[in-house]
């Protein structure tokens, strides 16, 4: 019970309530994303395509606040993915700029999404991580030899 959560055994795997619940949940958003895509709807396919990496930030920001491991690696994994998918996002932002502001300003907020996610999930992994706090201990002065003067 250490991921937060009921946790379900399929077949000898213990897989937790994250991974019944976002994994369908983005596998269908992307694959709506494609079929926007492939009607050449592009609006919808990038807000799909959007809602899946943000799905998938959101699932990864609740997994590192669940791990019980301080040296986990998913602590280095959540500051290159947000990197990652915020420049990928201003790319796209960018080069839509000029065709369709809306998609635009879509991909900005969907930006924006993705640093506050990643930034919470860093925060809330530190914040439960914390180092111990060294106290300064008081030197305890050495006893003086009798009939010696203060």
């Amino acid at each position: 019970m250490a991921s937060g959560g009921p946790d379900t055994n399929v077949a000898g795997v213990t897989i937790s309530w994250r991974g019944i619940v976002f994994a369908p949940a983005a596998v269908v958003l992307f694959a709506l994303s494609l079929y926007f895509n492939n009607a050449e709807q592009q609006f919808p396919a990038l807000a799909c395509l959007g809602a899946t990496f943000a799905l998938v930030t959101a699932w990864l920001a609740l997994a590192a606040r669940a791990t019980a491991n301080p040296e986990s690696p998913i602590r280095m994994f959540i500051p290159r993915l947000t990197v990652f998918i915020v420049l990928g996002t201003a790319f796209l932002a960018a080069m839509q700029w000029r065709i369709d502001r809306r998609i635009a300003a879509m991909e900005a907020g969907f930006a924006a999404f993705y640093i506050v996610v990643g930034w919470f999930g860093i925060r809330g992994f530190d914040a439960r991580f914390r180092r111990p706090e060294l106290k300064a201990v008081p030197r305890k002065k050495p006893p003086r030899p009798n009939g010696a003067a203060r």
